[in-house]
């Protein structure tokens, strides 16, 4: 039997974006894929912004102690895909790791009008707007066709 398909969804710090899309995708997918996150430049404290936290705890989804943590080769050699959050993030990992070109790919890349751009400074209104939009990706991602 084959192994299922895994997604490591990368973000720049592992801290807002990114694992938010790993829990709302392991929410919706349950078991059926194995979903991880990591981030380019992971923020040095534990857990993920408490906006984060927030929105997924409003949307029902249960998501454990989370620790930002580096991209790395073993993360390259395991996952099959690698969805990288914004196109700056896509293109970090492909001039960092241009060995793994054909593993990266844009989480938002099904959806072209989407835009997931690192809500890490932004005000409140402007937060709960980017995780909508993780939101919006995740619900209508259709994993089987598009990676």
């Amino acid at each position: 039997m084959q192994a299922k398909k895994s997604f490591c969804i990368v973000c720049i710090a592992n801290y807002c974006r990114s694992p938010v899309a790993e829990n709302l995708l392991r929410n919706r997918y349950g078991d059926k894929y194995e979903f991880f996150s990591a981030g380019i430049s992971p923020i040095a404290q534990p857990n993920m912004d408490p906006r984060s936290l927030n929105f997924l705890k409003e949307n029902n989804v249960n998501c454990s102690f989370h620790n930002p943590k580096k991209i790395n080769r073993k993360m390259l050699d395991y996952f099959d895909v690698f969805l990288a959050v914004d196109l700056f993030v896509l293109n970090e990992l492909n001039s960092s790791y241009p060995n793994y070109k054909q593993k990266f790919c844009l989480l938002t890349a099904p959806f072209s009008d989407v835009n997931i751009t690192d809500p890490y400074l932004f005000d409140a209104d402007g937060y709960l707007k980017i995780m909508g939009n993780i939101k919006y990706v995740a619900e209508n991602i259709n994993l089987e066709e598009s990676f």
